[in-house]
């Protein structure tokens, strides 16, 4: 058992226990339900560095993911909306997954994080 909350505080952040579960990464063991009640009373973990992740692909955004920004300011990777894109009819638009609004992939900009 201590092995097990060891793993899961080294995985836990404020988003795997905040009220919308949206925000969660797929891949996370934290984020799911039997997670959070396990790690419910452990400590957060401290991230050194920061990883942005897809809540379409739920890959982890790079220079060969790029983060890709929508008109109303949702960031996702360019690999999810391009998949995202290719499954809608015409093959050229994407819809936010938070608001539900669609746009043309013309209408997408590259962020650029420091």
């Amino acid at each position: 058992e201590v092995g097990l909350q060891a793993g899961l505080t080294a995985l836990k952040t404020p988003l795997c226990v905040g009220a919308d579960k949206g925000q969660c990464s797929v891949d996370c063991p934290v984020c799911c339900d039997a997670g959070r009640t396990l790690a419910a009373g452990l400590p957060f973990s401290h991230q050194a560095h920061s990883k942005l992740i897809c809540r379409i692909s739920g890959e982890q955004m790079d220079e060969h993911n790029r983060p890709m920004a929508l008109p109303n300011g949702s960031v996702y990777s360019s690999n999810g909306l391009k998949a995202m894109a290719a499954a809608s009819e015409g093959g050229e638009t994407v819809t936010c997954m938070r608001t539900g609004e669609s746009y043309h992939v013309s209408e997408l900009r590259s962020v650029f994080v420091l």
